[in-house]
């Protein structure tokens, strides 16, 4: 053990402290290269073979030991002995009781990180993997936390919105804490700054892992949080710093972005600037998402006429039967609403026909437009005026909605009522007006 611990102090101290960023002073061996054996070949391949032994019977304490020579005396051996290192190593740092011994074995780990990329380049995925470690190790430590911080920094500064989603949060959890533990080290633009990075390398995950999707949306929440412990995210401050640069130029997408989050953060979504923002991003960058929500922002102001222009957009660029459906129901509404019946009418049987699970409720939606059509009375027969509700009635049926269909049959005409006009229960009978459906007469009684 004591030799163990002495073999590594040797290699981390050669190569320096593990936040320290190495430029390659040689040029970087190929990872495509089978071997690259050292003078004493004899002695490299017996170190090799016993390392790889240990390892698989998890003697690890043997297997640093044997590896040791290699790191020292071969270091451009092979890629191996650093990708089998970490895992030596971190399983010894894992096992082992001593804080200050599981240390010396954690700064091991990260420095094995430095050492291939000291040989070996590649340095952008490698601090991915490295930071993986930083953040695993000394994430609750505050002695570390700026070896974790400059590792995570270093890791987005070569990977930008590339960077994986857990370093991506994890970056943004280190920048927290180091700037609450150095208040003057960040200023609020460079913290926006580095949460547009955060931000992008999370949306790229989810384009990209869309089976993650759960886990990435929990991380912005996480993201944005954080972002409110270090920036003081006021609406009005957002308004009086970032407005005027919009009216001067409205098409800057990126400040508009800047806005767009920074008032989301701040719970600043009834602003006028917000809706400005996002139209500016629409316009460069068209989205279904940013479509809808447009789509609805105008509806929630009654500028229907604007909400169904952005309605027709999102409808276009939907890539699911669910989100067509949705929409097309959500058109239908807004034409009831108006007095568009037929319209209305139209736009349901569309999101039935675009997806079978809206049916339901775009049938419900025909039920209470039929139900709501007191301008298709006649006022001359009674049991054809009540025929409507029947019509309601059997598309409340489709629906399956028993509420819907308990109300519009209590306004079934009677039996007298159908008695005193000579026509038999189970005829049919044509309804007009703009509902123009063929309904088999029955009673409320």
């Amino acid at each position: 053990m004591k030799n163990a611990l002495l073999g590594l102090a040797f290699f981390v101290g050669a190569i320096g402290t593990v936040n320290a960023q190495q430029s390659p002073q040689e040029p970087c061996g190929d990872p495509a290269t089978t071997w690259n054996y050292p003078e004493d070949k004899k002695t490299a391949s017996e170190k090799n073979a016993r390392y790889n032994d240990e390892m698989k019977l998890g003697n690890y304490r043997a297997a640093a030991t044997a590896l040791h020579w290699l790191l020292k005396n071969a270091p451009t051996f092979n890629p191996a002995i650093y990708i089998n290192g970490v895992t030596i190593y971190d399983e010894l740092a894992n096992a082992e009781k001593d804080p200050a011994k599981q240390k010396v074995y954690q700064d091991s780990v990260l420095t094995l990180y430095d050492l291939r990329i000291k040989h070996y380049c590649n340095e952008a995925e490698n601090m991915e993997r490295k930071a993986y470690y930083a953040y695993k190790y000394f994430a609750a430590d505050k002695d570390r936390l700026p070896v974790l911080y400059n590792t995570l920094k270093r890791t987005a500064e070569l990977n930008q919105e590339k960077m994986s989603f857990a370093n991506a949060v994890g970056y943004m959890v280190a920048m927290q804490r180091y700037k609450a533990a150095n208040p003057n080290a960040l200023t609020d633009e460079q913290v926006l700054d580095q949460y547009d990075i955060v931000m992008k390398a999370l949306d790229n995950a989810l384009q990209a892992q869309p089976e993650q999707a759960e886990t990435i949306d929990k991380y912005k929440g996480i993201v944005d949080n954080l972002l409110i412990k270090m920036v003081n995210v006021d609406c009005d401050f957002v308004e009086k710093n970032f407005g005027p640069k919009m009216q001067q130029n409205p098409s800057d997408v990126q400040t508009a972005k800047k806005v767009f989050k920074l008032l989301r953060v701040g719970n600043c979504t009834d602003r006028p600037l917000y809706l400005n923002a996002i139209t500016t991003i629409y316009q460069s960058e068209p989205t279904f998402e940013l479509a809808k929500y447009l789509a609805l922002k105008y509806i929630g102001e009654k500028n229907y006429s604007e909400a169904n222009k952005y309605i027709n957009e999102a409808i276009s660029m939907a890539t699911t039967t669910k989100d067509k459906g949705e929409l097309f129901l959500l058109q239908a509404q807004l034409a009831g609403q108006r007095g568009s019946k037929s319209e209305a009418r139209s736009l349901a049987y569309k999101a039935a026909e675009a997806d079978p699970s809206s049916a339901s409720k775009a049938y419900s939606l025909i039920g209470r437009l039929y139900m709501d059509s007191q301008e298709c009375y006649g006022n001359q027969d009674i049991v054809a005026d009540r025929a409507i509700y029947i019509a309601a009635y059997e598309m409340f049926q489709r629906a399956g909605d028993s509420g819907g269909m308990s109300r519009a049959k209590a306004q079934f005409p009677s039996k007298g009522e159908l008695f005193d006009k000579n026509i038999a229960v189970g005829s049919e009978m044509k309804v007009g007006c703009w509902i123009n459906e063929t309904v088999t007469l029955r009673t409320r009684d």
